[in-house]
């Protein structure tokens, strides 16, 4: 049969909580059962706080702090003050404002601003009497100052030990607004998928799209659409407003659009119902498309995280590390993925069985497997959950394996991405003094990840939690002492670096780690609504999945019709961390390598295809599987 054009209507819509959740959006986008809103809190901070511990300024009767904040109109509402550590008195433009209360559990204080001490223009807040701050660098100059005379003069140069400091004091100002803007991003459409027949795709060759949406628009706000395009995945066009990328133009083959919502008051927030994208795709039928059907798929998840994650790369530290301590060893006889990891999760913790003691030197190393290695033994320095964490996400990195920190309240775990489970699973490498009781939890039989431990705990469902340790033994969640282990009570909030290649350098990051709790705003904490309640003083939060747990080495085979009779054109993707190749086998001979792009001959009857990716390490993702039915 040969080749023939036809037009196809197609149809993607958001009208949903679940629907809006495949988008990403930025940090003030709430996407609830009432629509998609700005979150009614708004984080003002000059610093990030990338500083260590030590570097602090201490506070009297004649040291003073102070941090400006520069406010506009919308501004001018209640909030809450949060600053590391502590002081005894705080003023804000000349009044006192009490009481100044600690956050549970953390090294923060806080103290309630009312809206009616703010002002437009500069807001001067003083800390005074006892205490201390961090210091901080800054993002912008000139906005925290040091006096030494009581508040009669001020010095925005010199701050911290000896003045050695030009940066920013630890103070963070959450207001109870809407934010000036905020964005949400849809996921990426793909006109071919959407007009593509039997679970088969066609030649894109024209398409017409039309773009609407359902908007309350309350007066001082606004939504504005936007849109890009790509005539391939990764190469897009610049955003442009929606109506320049629509009207009376022929798109091509990958869309996406972005609504960015504003207020200009602070006081309301618009809110978007649904979103409707019609178009009239226009493709070329192949030879056999008639004749063609997928009778069955793998599926592959699709999510996306909101936020950049940097991953460990091949390195001649992660080498060393691998071979100086014969990582590949301590692996050796496990039968399955899982047992390679709790292998290695207790070779880990029993580098250093004396744990918590902060060793003759009395120094906290940073997130690096070769330092800590090098000092755990007698120890020279302290070696805490954060550093058996360390190892493990590390080590397996050496291996081949995407791991990463989770910081927990108190705690710090790794979660590990499984190519058998297609998940991330959690492995708490130093949950105990005991070596013997390093851990990973399962429901089910499934091993967890945090968010997964938290709902439960949450839900007071712990008795549906096992605790399997390294020997096979376990322990029911109920059953779980704090005596003997970090209990459950950590996981009342936990967060994500959104990076894992600390082997290769300490920023953006924390330097003593764990040893302070915690200031850097480098890690992105969950909460369970859009306005942060656990870590409100944190900058960087996220009430979704997404941008926690997005799937890897997964490999998308997308089939598409071609001239040929007999033949599809075959496309893999995928999302492997490091990626050196793919691997198919056709029809269960022989797995060979392949190339991203590949004419598939096919048979009569029943035709099957496998794909997986193989990262640098030599590490194979899992396996997608497709069939197609070709009429005899």
């Amino acid at each position: 049969m040969a080749t023939a054009a036809s037009s196809k209507q197609v149809e993607r819509a958001w009208n949903s909580q679940a629907d809006f959740e495949a988008c990403t959006r930025e940090v003030g986008v709430d996407n609830s059962a009432q629509g998609v809103r700005l979150a009614e809190s708004v984080m003002m901070q000059d610093e990030l706080g990338r500083t260590h511990i030590s570097n602090q300024e201490l506070l009297s009767d004649r040291v003073w702090a102070r941090k400006d904040f520069i406010l506009g109109d919308g501004d001018l509402t209640d909030g809450t003050l949060y600053f590391y550590a502590t002081a005894k008195r705080v003023t804000l433009n000349g009044k006192r404002l009490k009481p100044v209360r600690s956050l549970p559990s953390t090294g923060w204080s806080f103290v309630r601003v009312p809206g009616k001490l703010l002002q437009k223009g500069l807001n001067s807040f003083v800390f005074s009497g006892g205490g201390n701050l961090l210091v901080a660098d800054s993002l912008y100059p000139n906005r925290s100052a040091r006096s030494v005379d009581g508040g009669r003069t001020w010095d925005y140069d010199a701050m911290g030990p000896q003045g050695m400091n030009d940066g920013e004091y630890l103070v963070r100002l959450r207001l109870n607004r809407y934010p000036a803007k905020a964005t949400l991003t849809s996921e990426v459409i793909d006109f071919a998928d959407l007009a593509a027949e039997q679970g088969i795709r066609s030649q894109v060759r024209k398409v017409k799209a039309r773009l609407t949406a359902d908007v309350e628009r309350p007066q001082g706000t606004q939504v504005r659409f936007e849109a890009q395009t790509a005539s391939e995945p990764d190469t897009w066009s610049p955003w442009e407003p929606l109506s320049k990328v629509l009207f009376g133009k022929s798109l091509p083959r990958y869309f996406r659009w972005r609504a960015i919502l504003g207020s200009k008051s602070g006081d309301v927030t618009p809110t978007l119902q649904a979103v409707t994208l019609k178009a009239e795709v226009q493709v070329t039928r192949g030879a056999d498309a008639d004749g063609l059907r997928v009778v069955d798929m793998t599926p592959v998840a699709t999510d996306r995280s909101s936020h950049r994650f940097a991953y460990q790369e091949p390195s001649d530290r992660l080498t060393r590390l691998c071979k100086q301590y014969k990582l590949k060893r301590v692996v050796t006889g496990a039968r399955t993925e899982l047992e390679k990891l709790v292998a290695l999760r207790n070779w880990c913790r029993h580098t250093a069985p004396k744990g918590w003691d902060r060793g003759r030197t009395d120094w906290c190393p940073p997130w690096d497997a070769l330092i800590i290695l090098e000092t755990n033994q007698e120890p020279l320095a302290l070696c805490m959950c954060t550093h058996y964490s360390t190892l493990f996400v590390q080590t397996a990195a050496a291996l081949g394996y995407v791991a990463r920190h989770v910081i927990l309240d108190h705690h710090c775990v790794a979660e590990v991405w499984s190519n058998e489970l297609r998940k991330w699973i959690l492995m708490d490498t130093g949950n105990s003094h005991n070596p013997t009781r390093n851990c990973h939890f399962e429901h089910n039989g499934i091993p967890l990840n945090a968010l997964e431990i938290r709902r439960l705990f949450k839900a007071k469902q712990l008795d549906e939690i096992r605790v399997v340790y390294t020997d096979g033994k376990s322990i029911s969640g109920d059953k779980v002492k704090s005596k003997f282990q970090c209990d459950f009570s950590s996981y009342r909030r936990f967060s994500i670096p959104l990076r894992n290649n600390h082997l290769e350098t300490p920023f953006p990051g924390e330097l003593t780690q764990g040893s302070g709790e915690y200031f850097c705003d480098a890690y992105l904490w969950w909460e369970d609504k859009a306005v942060p309640a656990d870590s409100p003083e944190y900058g960087l939060t996220s009430n979704r999945p997404g941008d926690f747990y997005w799937p890897l080495n997964e490999t998308a085979i997308e089939l598409t019709t071609s001239k040929e009779p007999g033949k599809l054109i075959v496309d893999l993707r995928t999302t492997t961390p490091n990626f050196d190749g793919f691997m198919v086998r056709i029809d269960g001979k022989k797995w060979q390598g392949s190339k991203p792009r590949f004419t598939w001959q096919l048979k009569p009857g029943r035709n099957i295809i496998a794909a997986r990716s193989v990262n640098t390490f030599g590490v194979k993702g899992p396996v997608s599987r497709t069939e197609v039915e070709m009429q005899r």
